[in-house]
């Protein structure tokens, strides 16, 4: 009995040394699911946004400040605000399906930059990109 008892005493200290070896590693997995789940989740909004932009500015009529106003619209809640993406149409006319050519098509790319903080890791700032291409109509 005093054997057991004896060596219960001795593992005392090894889940505390465990644990100091171990929550580290822990800390920066957790903290690392929720910053890249943030940067996909901003990824796949700035990819909506550029396909909902392409898809009014498939249609005739369409200028430039409708696409950059939908654009802005749907990205509502996906970055930050203090944070401007930047939004590019090509063909950059005016009127980007005006052009009258047979297949045509227009593309909207919208651009922002997002930083992951991960702790023990360190932050890095990421350039996400989102495209959206439409056949004029």
């Amino acid at each position: 009995m005093h054997r057991i008892l004896h060596r219960h005493r001795d593992q005392r200290g090894a889940a505390a040394i465990e644990m100091a070896i171990v929550l580290p590693i822990l800390i920066l997995l957790v903290f690392g699911i929720i910053q890249f789940s943030i940067y996909f989740n901003r990824l796949q909004g700035l990819q909506a946004a550029a396909r909902e932009g392409a898809r009014v500015a498939a249609l005739p009529q369409s200028s430039q400040s409708d696409i950059k106003d939908t654009v802005i619209s749907s990205l509502s809640g996906v970055l930050p605000t203090t944070q401007s993406p930047v939004i590019t149409v090509s063909p950059s006319s005016g009127n980007p399906c005006d052009l009258k050519v047979a297949d045509a098509r227009v593309t909207v790319t919208v651009a922002a930059n997002t930083n992951l903080d991960i702790p023990l890791w360190g932050n890095q700032t990421v350039t996400l990109t989102g495209k959206g291409e439409f056949k004029c109509e």
